[in-house]
């Protein structure tokens, strides 16, 4: 695997052939499928590749990160020649948008704004992009406070509105004001399950979730990354438990819970000791 910096000429070569194979890819005598996608045909495609580059980025392996910025990067190739095709921009446009765009939220480094530190940095990128959408010559829409982040997972999503009304200083002011409400918020669940309602249960296991996202937003937590976390430990927890088990789906469902139970702690005790450096 080369790790030195690639010249020009090999970037340019490489960036060229991607291009030409999702055109071919497109073309007349191209692959059926790709000839027959569309921009929102390949939408979830486009978020099982980033949920993919997030889970090989956790894990550390360089392979699996190399393997899927490449997947992900065919998915933004393959958008561009679809736009094409249909006449309504080019991959060239997305290159200049984007370069331009970049240029022009890093006055300190492309221009003369001071910005030493990264709180600055992110003061000078809100007001830049705020400026952007009041020149827009798009028409006004009503406001929303996450209109764009249709599709993001709901967890995400939680986390994003609530920065966005801290914005608007309509927020927690600490994490033991946040704590207090997961607390209220636990207990309305259980009250609705007390109810039997189905419809209270769901809008109320609703507002936990959104209030735990904010709990962990108060912790400096990003509650995406905490969850995928969480699923990994209990995938790899799980996958030792029945490797070491040796025993059938059926085999394992039979078990008592004690005996499960009892699998699962030396599952978790032998997670923990390959994790620790010898």
């Amino acid at each position: 695997m080369q790790t030195r910096s690639p010249s020009r000429e090999a970037l340019v070569q490489e960036f060229l052939r991607l291009v030409d194979i999702v055109a071919r890819l497109r073309g007349p005598d191209g692959c059926p499928w790709d000839k027959e996608q569309t921009q929102k045909s390949l939408t979830k495609y486009v978020l099982e590749e980033a949920f993919e580059l997030a889970e090989a980025i956790d894990s550390g392996n360089q392979k699996h990160i190399l393997d899927e910025l490449g997947d992900y990067l065919f998915q933004v190739v393959l958008q561009a020649q679809v736009a094409q095709d249909e006449n309504l921009f080019a991959l060239t446009d997305i290159l200049k948008n984007l370069s331009d765009k970049m240029i022009r939220r890093h006055p300190h480094v492309f221009g003369d704004v001071k910005a030493e530190t990264s709180a600055e940095v992110l003061v000078n990128w809100a007001k830049i992009k705020a400026a952007e959408v009041e020149a827009s010559p798009e028409p006004a829409k009503p406001f929303r406070l996450a209109k764009e982040l249709r599709g993001f997972p709901a967890l995400l999503t939680s986390y994003k509105i609530g920065k966005r009304s801290e914005d608007w200083k309509f927020d927690w002011d600490t994490p033991a004001q946040v704590e207090a409400k997961v607390t209220e918020e636990f207990r309305e669940v259980q009250e609705a399950i007390a109810q039997k309602d189905p419809a209270a249960q769901l809008d109320e296991m609703g507002d936990l979730l959104f209030a735990v996202a904010q709990w962990a937003r108060h912790l400096g937590i990003d509650p995406e990354a905490a969850l995928r976390q969480g699923n990994l430990k209990f995938e790899k927890r799980f996958s030792v438990m029945i490797e070491h088990a040796k025993l059938t789906q059926d085999q394992f469902r039979a078990l008592p819970l004690d005996e499960k139970e009892a699998l699962w702690a030396d599952a978790k005790k032998f997670v923990r000791k390959s994790a620790t450096p010898t």
